[in-house]
């Protein structure tokens, strides 16, 4: 019975010890104007993790942000003013329809305004 337990006891213990939750944790203090980068890669099978400080200028990448167009701008408007419309015809009837059109486009306005910057 001994024998039982001891050979799961032991793979147990031998996939704990590989394991790398144990590991200590890694401080990195770069120099001013510096951030840090973490790659992982593999060597022989084994994973490794590298760190490294780089400056403003090496290794640093910008992503330019798409800019919406025009013509999806006033969809989006003209989407908005019509489901406003929608919605004050079934409230208001007809002088609810020319409010919820107004109030949907001009916030739609306001929300591609503040988008666009």
């Amino acid at each position: 019975m001994r024998m039982r337990m001891l050979i799961p006891a032991a793979s147990l213990l031998t996939l704990l010890s590989g394991a790398p939750t144990f590991a200590a944790p890694v401080v990195v203090a770069c120099g001013p104007r510096q951030h840090t980068i973490v790659r992982e890669s593999y060597a022989r099978g084994e994973r490794l993790t590298r760190v490294e400080c780089v400056g403003p200028t090496r290794g640093y990448v910008r992503y330019a942000r798409p800019h919406r167009s025009w013509g999806k701008s006033a969809l989006i408007i003209g989407g908005s003013a019509s489901t406003g419309a929608g919605v004050g015809g079934l409230v208001g009837g007809k002088k609810g329809a020319l409010v919820g059109a107004a109030v949907g486009g001009g916030v739609a306005s306001l929300y591609e305004g503040a988008h666009r910057r």
